[in-house]
């Protein structure tokens, strides 16, 4: 009956928003631990995204709209996933999530395992616990035997001569001793004992399919799972016997007096510890290929749940798309752009400016790492992604808004100076500043970028500085119309530059009084 509703609930669920599963606000309180993985391996990850753009483009958010997974690892893989892949990954990740689509049969007792590896708040700490199994390093294990034969001997030897009784307490004093030291060193490490005897027990489920069994045996999987089921046998003892003590029973408590006096349990930690180091490696790779498998059922379920596309990333050019739109909105507009060249995005605040620039920043992040993208078709160059978009004063450094504007901007002209191709989103330049520099200052920049290996997107009110630029930087825009004194967006993209100036118009529509509106357009006039 279990098994039935729970393939049920796998095919309910399959291709769904995973907002709409109850599951948010604890996929957020977990996002720290989520993150265990990532800040691991991280620097072995090839230009993965910055803090600064990951921010920007609430890329928390998007993860947890792709996140269908059902495991730890395969919300901690594909977390890392989303900061950055290479092509091969990128391509096998497809292959995975195209094989799962097509072959459901597959992709439910997948499923079904990974839901028994399950994201108990301990098994977050799983990649920690075997990066740090590499360092430990258990000093004098051989005494602990000793020790224990050394009990036995006083015990004996106390009941031939009494006058030894002493013996026995000075021996099991030092055992205690040494039971709590070692416990206290080494008990944090094998808390996650369990978590990892879950993913070795996952690995033996999938091996019982002869399909996937014979799929995945030339990545060495099936050979790493054989070697690595000797391991549950030492988990097995040491968990039950943990479970033990942790009962509250009498016989329990006294128990666990008695391995400690003896140095069994000391001993027999001692052996999980070498037990696993030795075999740490396979562990990892396993870990990794789980949450691989579940990160790509997790993609599969991603592009069933919404309009999109396979991008054709190129190896030069700008974007080209059609109907794309910002996957974290429910009933989005979706709009058509190909980019000749760089280009400015103008109009009033709220028209959509800043959504669109981050709809066609996320979806090449998407495309990159996913090959998935919110769109009925997307192209463009291969291209690391940078922003700076979502800028405040930070009081506690002693930054104003324009020093961390340019220090934002100066981390993207390095990047470019290097050579990398990258894609550079700036929501209005360099507004902390005053007008006549501010121009100036965009100008000399948005120019120096022109002759990068860059693709350049960025919002402004300047209009002096789109005419200025006319020559390197295209012109789109978004309007907005006042009817009956409300205020109306399509959120639709225009070609061309913003030739309508409505702030005071937005000002009137939200129902500021008329002195102030009508003084407004006065100094507008004389201005002009």
């Amino acid at each position: 009956m279990k098994r039935q509703q729970s393939i049920s609930r796998i095919k309910k669920e399959y291709g769904v928003d995973p907002r709409e599963l109850g599951s948010l606000k604890e996929s957020r309180d977990m996002i720290e631990k989520v993150n265990i993985y990532h800040d691991l391996v991280k620097d072995k990850q090839e230009r993965a995204i910055d803090p600064i753009t990951w921010n920007d483009l609430e890329m928390d958010e998007v993860f947890y709209r792709v996140n269908h997974t059902r495991s730890y690892a395969g919300e901690q893989v594909l977390y890392h996933i989303l900061h950055g892949n290479t092509v091969d990954e990128r391509n096998k990740l497809d292959k995975e999530a195209r094989f799962f689509d097509e072959n459901e049969e597959d992709r439910i007792y997948v499923e079904r395992g990974l839901i028994r590896v399950g994201k108990r708040y301990i098994d977050y700490y799983v990649p920690d616990t075997l990066d740090t199994f590499q360092d430990i390093r258990i000093k004098h294990a051989f005494i602990y035997p000793l020790l224990l034969c050394l009990l036995i001997f006083s015990i004996i030897l106390a009941i031939f001569k009494p006058q030894f009784g002493g013996l026995i307490v000075m021996v099991a004093t030092i055992n205690i001793i040494v039971y709590a030291v070692v416990k206290l060193k080494y008990e944090n490490e094998l808390e996650a004992l369990a978590s990892i005897r879950g993913i070795i027990q996952f690995g033996e489920f999938l091996m019982k399919s002869e399909k996937l069994a014979s799929r995945y045996e030339s990545e060495g999987i099936k050979k790493n799972i054989k070697e690595l089921s000797k391991l549950t046998e030492v988990i097995n003892f040491y968990t039950a016997r943990k479970n033990m003590q942790n009962s509250g029973e009498p016989m329990s408590v006294i128990g666990s007096y008695i391995l400690g006096v003896t140095l069994i349990d000391v001993i027999c930690c001692s052996m999980v510890i070498n037990k696993l180091k030795s075999r740490n490696a396979d562990l990892m790779k396993l870990y990794e290929f789980i949450g691989w498998l579940d990160a790509a059922i997790s993609v599969a379920s991603f592009r069933n749940s919404l309009d999109s596309c396979q991008p054709e990333i190129r190896s030069d050019g700008y974007i080209e798309c059609k109907a794309v739109y910002h996957p974290l909105l429910n009933n989005p507009v979706k709009n058509d752009l190909i980019m000749k060249k760089n280009c400015f995005f103008t109009g009033a605040n709220a028209t959509g400016k800043s959504t669109f620039m981050k709809a066609l920043a996320i979806n090449v992040i998407l495309g990159e790492t996913i090959n998935t993208c919110a769109a009925d078709s997307m192209a463009f160059p291969e291209m690391y992604v940078m922003t700076s978009m979502a800028l405040r004063d930070d009081v506690q450094e002693g930054e104003s808004y324009y020093v961390r504007e340019i220090k934002y901007l100066k981390r993207m002209l390095e990047t470019t100076d290097s050579g990398i191709r990258t894609l550079i989103v700036i929501d209005e330049i360099l507004k902390g500043t005053n007008t006549k520099e501010r121009i100036a200052a965009s100008r000399s920049v948005l120019e120096y970028l022109s002759e990068r290996n860059a693709v350049v997107i960025t919002a402004t009110h300047d209009m002096e500085l789109v005419e200025f630029m006319e020559n390197l930087y295209d012109s789109y825009h978004f309007d907005c119309q006042i009817e009956d004194g409300e205020v109306k967006f399509d959120y639709k993209l225009l070609e061309g530059k913003n030739v309508k100036t409505n702030a005071i118009q937005l000002m009137k529509g939200m129902g500021f009084p008329d002195s102030i509106t009508e003084r407004g357009e006065e100094y507008a006039a004389a201005w002009s």
